[in-house]
């Protein structure tokens, strides 16, 4: 391309950065864009133009945006004010129509609740529980139908009430990666029961009692509910709709917003519980205070999800700019010959499993299948059977499972875990589940190896020793205790670290060599495990409190079975949660131990530090210069 052109047809693009640069308002990610655009320009003009005008005023604009973006860099101060008052702004207005629609949905399902109450008045006790309805009944008939709000303390109540409506949201939220489903589910559901209450009250002669107290905090508190039902659909659109985007790509930037726009309904959460806890019990408050507390609760919210984002944005082209297109880093650098830190191999670990994301999910997904049905048909009462409903909450028994009365359930948990092994010490059951550990290993070293030893690769070799390495690691599972996965973790990277040598690392296998490669790593074995059982823990947490609940819902509000039907489906969903996650973390694993076993190589080889040294003095010919 002659400079001519390629001047002309940028300059209008250059022009406006000069223009954005001088803006007293200037916006960090647009600045960022700016910057990956101009090098870009510049990388071009450097190789065609070398001595031309166009590279030195580029190089010029590049300096002047970098210098503008480390100048405007952000505390944590300023990034807040930021991220309220121009990044959900921007979200929200983007995403304008998702919220109409949540909000018409959130109306419709109250209007069915209320409804279907008219028409059935044994409708409340479907929804709402016979106890709640009797309670609520027996406070009417003492005159104070809004008792309930009053039995607690404050603070406690308050505590009570934020920890249960945070987490209901995190759920809402997260339910949205069922292809939005799960959030419109469950947004459906509470607007039957919001439409419940209301007929409840007002079929009683209590329509003003009712929207002055509950009104109070349930403004705020349902207008998030939309809001996160908003969040929530947003996350399952890059999946179900990517458009012109890879499906990961999309998910990756709707993922983004979502979560942020989850973010900014927090504060609203916590302030709707303390309106609720220090408030809502003061039914004896004059109207006029508390309707002035509902009329600001109704400006806020619409005015911040709503009108704001109208007046800041309605004139503004491309506000979805502002939110960075996120792309999967499939250029992983790494050195067999460096010694990395632990830090450096879990963020290089990360990296790796998000490039190769979809080939681990589909795998995994595949594979659990499989070892389900081999469960379920040959092993369905020992092991499916026996799994054990735990009742844990996600933000109590998260901190406090080791430390204090839930010590049991930790060890049920691990119970559990067992359960995929050798549930009941038999043979056969030890040969499938070894069989279905070594394949899920072979696949972890496999992609590992394809991916920074292509010349290496032999199938045969990584699954036989894949396979040798899980039939003799999986015998401790031939021991009767909750404790033996723990061991099993422990003892696994003595086996795993030999494994991933043999089949990546040309060296002569000595048997001291081989334990002095492990020893010589041990606090960093010691910090790989850790950092495992952590991940692993909080996966299991998170299948046994909201990811439990929101299959419970679903189950209760789609189908209806007998006791024994209802927990054996539930086993079952849980028995292939569990399994799922096990063979994540044990491929996530794989990948860690793969990085590590180089670097306790190099550590007791030395091998990238010998070639080093060889390589000082040599001389390089390039270009015709010989240089050293």
């Amino acid at each position: 391309m002659r400079e001519s052109i390629f001047v002309k047809q940028n300059q209008e693009k250059w022009a406006r950065f000069e223009k954005e640069l001088s803006s007293p308002d200037k916006n960090p990610d647009s600045l960022r864009k700016q910057l990956i655009e101009t090098t870009d320009d510049l990388s071009y003009a450097r190789t065609f133009y070398k001595n031309r005008s166009v590279r030195v005023y580029l190089n010029d604009l590049a300096q002047k945006i970098y210098i503008n973006i480390y100048k405007n860099k952000r505390n944590f101060r300023s990034s807040l004010a930021y991220f309220f008052r121009d990044e959900i702004p921007a979200i929200a207005w983007q995403n304008r129509k998702t919220i109409l629609i949540s909000f018409l949905l959130l109306i419709f399902s109250v209007t069915i609740g209320a409804f279907s109450s008219a028409k059935d008045e044994q409708f409340a006790r479907s929804i709402l529980s016979d106890e709640y309805v009797n309670y609520t009944i027996e406070n009417i008939e003492k005159g104070n139908p809004f008792g309930i709000y009053k039995e607690t303390s404050p603070f406690k109540m308050f505590i009570q009430i934020a920890t249960n409506n945070l987490q209901v949201s995190l759920i809402v939220f997260i339910a949205g990666i069922l292809a939005c489903y799960g959030s419109a589910v469950i947004m459906v559901k509470n607007g039957i029961m919001l439409g419940v209450f209301i007929y409840f009250f007002y079929s009683r002669g209590l329509a003003t009692e009712f929207n002055y107290t509950v009104w109070l905090h349930g403004t705020i508190e349902i207008l998030t509910l939309v809001i996160e039902t908003t969040a929530g659909m947003l996350l399952g659109r890059g999946l179900i709709y990517p458009g012109t985007l890879t499906r990961y790509k999309a998910f990756s930037i709707y993922g983004r917003k979502g979560a942020l726009l989850f973010l900014s309904t927090v504060p609203f959460i916590i302030f709707a519980a303390f309106i609720e806890s220090f408030l809502t019990r003061y039914t004896e408050m004059p109207n006029i205070i508390r309707g002035g507390i509902i009329l600001g609760s109704l400006i806020i919210m619409v005015y911040y999800f709503v009108i704001y984002p109208w007046l800041k944005f309605r004139g503004v082209e491309e506000t979805s700019d502002r939110t960075p297109d996120l792309k999967p880093d499939t250029l992983i650098e790494f050195n067999s010959a460096t010694i990395y830190s632990n830090a450096q191999i879990f963020v290089k670990s990360i990296q790796f499993f998000v490039a190769n994301t979809g080939k681990i999910f589909r795998y995994t997904f595949f594979s659990c299948l499989t070892y389900f049905a081999l469960l379920a048909i040959f092993y369905f009462k020992s092991s499916i059977g026996r799994f054990e409903l735990i009742d844990l909450d996600l933000l109590q028994d998260f901190v406090f499972v080791v430390f204090t009365r839930n010590i049991g359930k930790f060890f049920d948990m691990y119970q559990n875990v067992s359960l995929l092994f050798n549930s009941n010490e038999s043979l056969s059951m030890y040969l499938f589940s070894s069989l279905w550990i070594g394949i899920c290993c072979s696949f972890g070293l496999f992609i590992c190896i394809k991916h920074f030893h292509k010349n290496k690769l032999k199938w045969g070799r990584i699954i036989l020793s894949s396979l040798l390495f899980s039939y003799v690691l999986n015998l401790l599972m031939f021991i009767d205790h909750p404790l033996a996965v723990l061991a099993y973790v422990i003892a696994a990277p003595l086996f795993i670290v030999p494994l991933i040598k043999y089949n990546s690392i040309t060296y002569d296998i000595e048997e001291s060599a081989l334990f002095n490669n492990i020893f010589s790593g041990f606090w960093r074995m010691i910090g790989i495990i850790g950092l495992e059982l952590l991940i692993t823990f909080m996966g299991f947490i998170f299948i046994l409190s909201p990811f439990t609940y929101f299959i419970i819902a679903m189950m209760e509000m789609n189908i209806e079975l007998n006791d024994n039907t209802y927990t054996m489906v539930l086993q079952s969903i849980m028995m292939f949660a569990f399994m799922f996650i096990v063979t994540i973390c044990l491929i996530f694993f794989i990948i860690k131990m793969y990085f590590l076993s180089h670097t306790l190589h190099e550590i007791r080889s030395a091998t990238g530090l010998k070639q080093s040294i060889e390589d000082i003095g040599i001389i390089h010919k390039s270009y015709g210069i010989e240089t050293e």
